[in-house]
């Protein structure tokens, strides 16, 4: 009988569709497979713009990469995943940055799609609420960042949080699955 060495994902998170989201991508590619949510500080602003995007997705995989280390989780893969705003064209985006990191300190950046917000959700980003809070008094509802979160919403349910994220990070493991292509090459 041959025994399979389980694949160990630590995510820099604990929410439920950030844990599923990673599970849902990695198992496309790895079997056997653990996923394991780690509180992560992204060491940006809960509601990041531009840059900072990419800096908090970083910390959180570098944060759970640590504790790792530091436990002998002896885990493969560490995944940070950070929720932003970008300016582009003179208008505000919506979009999640994926940043994995592997054992070797390989690692890879993806993004989400991207979506317009309206000018007075901006305005209101700008003076520091963030979007969770705002979706959630648009939708009547309580905690939409673990369920549709804004892009079901504004979508009318056609594209979810999970569907979203999934796809991101399906994309930023494309360097892990062509490593000849990004890591080998000179």
């Amino acid at each position: 009988m041959v025994v399979m060495k389980s694949t160990k994902v630590l995510i820099g998170s604990e929410n439920r569709v950030k844990i599923e989201s990673t599970r849902q991508s990695f198992s496309k590619f790895f079997k056997p497979l653990e996923i394991h949510g780690l509180p992560a500080d992204s060491g940006v602003s809960a509601s990041p713009f531009n840059e900072d995007t990419f800096t908090g997705a970083k910390n959180r995989a570098e944060h759970v990469k640590r504790i790792n280390d530091e436990q002998a989780l002896k885990a493969n893969f560490f995944v940070g995943i950070e929720g932003g705003h970008l300016q582009l064209h003179n208008r505000w985006f919506q979009f999640t940055v994926i940043y994995i990191l592997d054992q070797q300190h390989r690692e890879s950046f993806s993004t989400t799609g991207m979506y317009e917000l309206p000018n007075w959700i901006v305005e209101k980003l700008l003076a520091g609420t963030e979007l969770a809070y705002i979706i959630d008094e648009l939708a009547q509802e309580s905690n939409t960042k673990e369920k549709q979160s804004a892009s079901g919403f504004l979508t009318n349910g056609a594209v979810n949080r999970l569907q979203n994220y999934t796809q991101a990070i399906t994309f930023a493991l494309i360097p892990f699955l062509q490593e000849d292509l990004y890591f080998q090459r000179k």
